[in-house]
């Protein structure tokens, strides 16, 4: 019965903490913005260096006015300079949730977490059918 519980406890936690958050959600989130999402021009204020990755900082004002800041994820490349104006999508009911339009024509990287979490589960599960049967 341990076992089980183990089990289930490992499912949820490489679910939940790998394929929903960094798998799931940014593709869920780009598809959104593909479909629905209201294309405007935004300047690139900023950048965040982590190792050799880099999250950019970009402001835009909606179409209703309000002034929005918008951090990409950490990538291996820079979409654009300081100052730069860049063409972003963003989401009318949620505007900080927005991408650049050179990130939503890339393939993304959630791709690869889904998959791996996906291939984790399958390892995980076939390691327990093991034991218990």
């Amino acid at each position: 019965m341990v076992g089980w519980f183990i089990y289930g406890f490992m499912w949820l936690s490489v679910f939940g903490g790998l394929i929903l958050p960094f798998g799931l959600r940014p593709l869920l989130t780009g598809r959104r913005l593909r479909t629905v999402g209201v294309k405007v021009k935004a300047e690139c204020t900023g950048r965040y260096w982590s190792e050799d990755r880099v999250s950019e900082h970009f402001a835009f004002r909606t179409r209703g006015g309000r002034r929005v800041l918008y951090r990409s994820p950490l990538r291996g490349s820079r979409v654009a300079g300081n100052g730069e104006m860049v063409d972003l999508v963003y989401d009318p009911r949620n505007p900080k949730r927005a991408r650049t339009e050179r990130e939503l024509a890339r393939k993304s990287e959630a791709w690869r977490n889904l998959w791996g979490g996906i291939g984790l589960l399958v390892a995980m599960h076939v390691f327990f059918l093991k034991i218990f049967i």
